[in-house]
């Protein structure tokens, strides 16, 4: 029997417990022998879910790294706390995946990216968004040929009132940012993704905090919230003149909240939601919906995991590589520095 890949994990709450823990529980070579977390509480109902020991189970990651023999991190940290273990960890000579997005800031991602190339190790950041079968489904129309070159987007995520009322996600000490980094790089990432990665040249944004700081009828508390905002919106221009519109909110007085992806090509469009290809076919305008197999039991978190390992033993690039991530951090610092200075920036 082949040697199990052995795992550590920094940050055992409820991201790894909930989303990540089901991916390494199903797959078969590997297994997760180690837990970091600076919470008691998390690293007790980690190690009981997990079935690692107390022994196996750590407050700082430079402990857990120094004495356990391990072949994957998976760092499910705070936004703020991506960078720091991330660089860590490629230093004990583990390959890693982390929780999107990848870090706060450019400089921050280029220094996991460096630490990755020195370490000669696999990284992966974990946009789970794009291993749903719906946007699988986009991909596959992608590579078909059946979109073409892909000029326009218009990304919409949207919650009416959905500012989270658990973890730090509100906390800027430990987030940096609300909705754009919560929300945002979700339909970003796979809209870049779908439009294979445009070179980003500008940003026109603003943010908004005018509810989530407030008594309102949401679950948080208002005092906690500190991060700068609850709302963005912004306007992308690419290198080769493609452009995309993007919204994206925890709180806004909208009607209903949104979840979509639509994209424009050359001889195709298409959106996530509903799942929908539109083209021209004999001399009609035609708008095909997809009948997604619900019985092929894809979970967009478990299968990033599954591809992530696939691709360290098989020696594949990186489903998705740090190079990536890189570009929607441009776009993202773009989004926040366009609203501060209140002009477009440059990426």
């Amino acid at each position: 029997m082949a040697k199990k890949m052995r795992v550590g994990v920094i940050g055992a709450g409820g991201i790894f417990q909930g989303a990540h823990w089901p991916g390494w529980k199903a797959l078969d070579d590997c297994e997760v022998v180690a837990l970091c977390d600076i919470r008691d509480s998390a690293l007790e109902a980690a190690g009981a879910l997990c079935n690692v020991p107390p022994e196996m189970r750590f407050k700082k990651y430079d402990d857990m790294l120094k004495k356990v023999e391990l072949d994957i991190v998976d760092v499910c940290t705070p936004n703020c706390y991506h960078c720091a273990p991330t660089v860590a960890a490629f230093a004990a000579g583990c390959h890693v995946i982390v929780e999107k997005p990848c870090a706060t800031s450019v400089a921050e991602v280029e220094k996991m990216i460096a630490a990755r190339d020195k370490a000669g190790k696999q990284f992966m950041v974990a946009q789970s968004l794009r291993f749903t079968p719906e946007h699988l489904a986009m991909r596959r129309w992608v590579d078909a040929g059946m979109v073409g070159d892909i000029y326009y987007g218009r990304l919409s995520l949207l919650r009416p009132r959905g500012v989270p009322a658990w973890g730090d996600f509100i906390v800027k000490e430990m987030s940096a940012g609300g909705p754009c980094y919560d929300l945002a790089v979700h339909i970003l990432d796979l809209a870049l993704y779908l439009m294979n990665h445009p070179e980003p040249v500008s940003v026109s944004a603003n943010y908004w905090l005018e509810i989530s700081n407030k008594p309102s009828l949401m679950a948080h508390d208002p005092k906690r919230y500190t991060v700068p905002d609850e709302m963005a919106a912004g306007f992308v221009r690419f290198a080769n003149g493609a452009c995309i519109a993007l919204e994206t909110s925890w709180a806004i007085n909208a009607p209903e909240g949104t979840y979509n992806v639509f994209l424009a090509g050359t001889k195709g469009g298409m959106q996530n939601n509903p799942l929908t290809l539109v083209r021209e076919e004999a001399g009609l305008l035609t708008n095909t919906t997809v009948q997604v197999n619900p019985d092929a039991g894809i979970a967009s978190h478990s299968e990033e995991i599954r591809r992530f390992v696939e691709s360290i033993k098989k020696g594949l690039p990186s489903p998705v590589p740090g190079e990536q991530a890189l570009i929607t951090q441009r776009i993202l610092d773009g989004i926040y520095k366009s609203a501060v200075k209140g002009k477009e920036v440059k990426v």
